[in-house]
């Protein structure tokens, strides 16, 4: 795969010495093991693993189990693997797109799983 895209985001979003990164506007790219692993071991290294947040109700838990379930393309929850996750000062819309064409694809999912986009 070609990186190229991906050295020059990590160019521009390097913390400039003093910059305080708590301001960032950031971006969130959330991605699945079995993508992570379509990228190189260099740039999976940037990626942290991250824990889901627990629900605190009946009707929060069942719609985190039904967005595990859509972001991993699964029925069962337990079948679910690992989130990654990684933040950028930003992203343009041609790196949103090609972090989108990184999606898994299968026939029951064709539209993708397995990255999300978040900004905050």
């Amino acid at each position: 795969m070609d990186e190229t895209w991906l050295k020059e985001l990590n160019q521009r979003n390097l913390e400039l010495e003093g910059e305080d990164s708590s301001k960032w506007d950031c971006v969130t790219v959330s991605v699945s093991s079995s993508v992570l692993n379509k990228l190189s071991q260099a740039e999976q290294g940037k990626f942290e693993i991250t824990e889901f947040k627990r629900a605190t109700n009946e009707i929060e838990h069942w719609a985190r189990v039904e967005e595990i379930c859509d972001f991993f393309g699964v029925e069962d929850p337990d079948l679910a693997g690992d989130v990654y996750v990684r933040k950028f000062k930003n992203l343009t819309v041609d790196e949103e797109s090609r972090w989108m064409d990184l999606k898994d694809i299968n026939d029951e999912i064709p539209e993708g799983f397995g990255v999300k986009i978040d900004r905050s």
